[in-house]
């Protein structure tokens, strides 16, 4: 998942009052965007998985007693969830979050759980849990002892997984779970291990060796004596991080963000692992500055990995990552403004499909915005906050004149209609279209009007009620689902979140006083 998202264009000043909706219609330009596996994407004390055949499987553990680890599937056809399947009962010990893997219909998972409990940190017992299914649907358990805390491994058949500990790791394979001790010297920080179809072996790790750091892979099968290979990194060891993608590849580094990790693979069981792909933060021609806007990173699906970021923050600079010369490409000013520009609420929980970076500008917010991290355009919208829909796909920027939308099949549509209130927000309704929820006089600021717009122009959806008291003094929007605002009263400590949703029969308005 990437850290942040937004789009972002041209050197652009406001726009005029538009009468016909606007589109950016110019197709990105082709680039090589990396194509790779993604880790599970996380959940609750759980994680979600696609299966081989398009189905999603989310796996967590029991929010409540955590005496309990649960799964539940979303069949792709029908596109609806079923009920949920218990996975795992226990009696001893308290399971917080689990981790998997899956391959070919089979699912290997880990079961974090401990004697002493959640949130006990009088030394509790470790008490993780291993568990395999072939289908997702029937599984078994095997009780790990000492210390396991990293994600299992499968192999691409299905049929074999691994489960990493401490002092070795434990398999299962046809004859069912077996544990194998594996000394791993001088180790100190996380650990993988991926197991082939053969039942091959290897279990990554990382050591200091004098100022820099090493992994350490060793490989075998069985209980033979293991192969080992040392691969220099350019990461430090204290934060190195270490996950298998699947039977052949690993991340390493800051493996959640992609600009912090590097891919060590193998073509194949019977080849030796090697780093492939270094990190970008790590690879040459990057401006990598520290100021007013520090450089950061942002990607989406589909679109290269940039780096923005301004010394003063006045000039808003921009480079595009090439992954395959594994080097950053040139320098580029993409935003000036005569305020300095500090980063904005990049920070959303719904992964997006585009890029919409958040700026704040003196008492202003900016949204840039590219399709190939060569154009860029930047949508400007006073104090109010972007909007996004459930599943990611499209945002809303509200500008003074006009409300514009980003989605990956069309770029950025104009649409007449903006929003001027202090509190007002909009939700994107598809690419072309959006939902506004205004302030009529009278409402102390409170938005209180909910209209469509698009190119065929305005319709009224309904009026709402504010639920609180005071004037409104701000609007921003919520981190955590279901997608939501956060309205702030004059009156300290108090204010409303609100939900514009959509339904079957039309757009609603749910809101909750806090």
């Amino acid at each position: 998942m990437s850290r942040y998202t937004g789009l972002v264009v041209a050197l652009a000043t406001a726009a005029a009052v538009m009468t016909v909706a606007t589109v950016d219609a110019t197709p990105p330009a082709t680039f090589a965007v990396a194509a790779t596996a993604e880790l599970p994407r996380d959940i609750e004390t759980g994680v979600e998985l696609t299966l081989a055949d398009g189905d999603l499987l989310r796996v967590w553990a029991e929010d409540s007693d955590g005496r309990r680890v649960w799964s539940r599937r979303r069949d792709a056809a029908a596109g609806v969830w079923g009920p949920r399947l218990l996975v795992l009962k226990t009696t001893k010990g308290q399971c917080d979050d689990v981790d998997a893997r899956t391959a070919n219909g089979a699912v290997a998972v880990l079961a974090h759980c401990d004697i002493g409990g959640m949130g006990d940190e009088s030394t509790p017992t470790p008490d993780a849990r291993a568990l395999w299914s072939p289908d997702a649907v029937t599984w078994s358990a095997y009780e790990l002892e000492g210390e396991a805390g990293e994600e299992p491994g499968i192999s691409p058949d299905g049929l074999n997984a691994v489960w990493p500990m401490a002092d070795g790791y434990v398999t299962h394979t046809a004859a069912g779970f077996a544990p194998h001790v594996l000394a791993t010297p001088d180790r100190e920080t996380g650990a993988t291990a991926t197991i082939n179809d053969a039942a091959l072996v290897s279990y990554l790790y990382g050591i200091t060796s004098g100022d820099a750091c090493s992994l350490v892979v060793l490989t075998r099968t069985g209980d033979g004596s293991p192969a080992r290979q040392d691969l220099p990194l350019r990461s430090e060891c204290w934060h190195t991080l270490i996950a298998n993608i699947d039977a052949d590849t690993a991340w390493v580094g800051d493996v959640h963000y992609p600009e912090g990790r590097a891919v060590v693979s193998r073509p194949d069981a019977g080849s030796p692992w090697s780093v492939t792909q270094i990190a970008p933060i790590d690879a040459p021609g990057l401006e990598d500055v520290s100021g007013v806007l520090s450089t950061d990173f942002f990607t989406a699906p589909g679109l290269p990995l940039v780096a923005l970021g301004s010394r003063v923050g006045r000039q808003v600079r921009a480079q595009r990552y090439d992954p395959a010369a594994q080097a950053w490409g040139p320098v580029t000013t993409v935003h000036r403004s005569r305020t300095p520009c500090q980063w904005g609420n990049n920070l959303i929980e719904t992964p997006l499909a585009v890029l919409a970076i958040v700026l704040q500008c003196g008492d202003s917010n900016v949204v840039l915005t590219t399709r190939d991290g060569l154009a860029w355009r930047a949508l400007r919208m006073g104090e109010r906050p972007v909007g996004n829909s459930p599943d990611g796909r499209y945002v809303a920027v509200p500008g003074p004149t006009s409300t514009h939308v980003i989605s990956a099949e069309l770029g950025v549509v104009s649409l007449p209609g903006g929003i001027t209130g202090r509190c007002d927000v909009v939700v994107p309704d598809g690419p072309r279209a959006a939902v506004q929820l205004l302030a009529e006089a009278g409402s102390r600021r409170w938005p209180t009007l909910l209209r469509r717009v698009s190119a065929t122009g305005t319709k009224r959806l309904g009026r709402y009620a504010a639920r609180t008291t005071g004037r409104c003094s701000e609007a921003e929007p919520g981190y955590y689902l279901p997608l939501h605002f956060d309205m702030r009263s004059t009156r300290i400590d108090l204010g409303q979140a609100v939900r514009i949703v959509r339904r079957d029969s039309g757009w609603t308005v749910r809101i909750k006083r806090f």
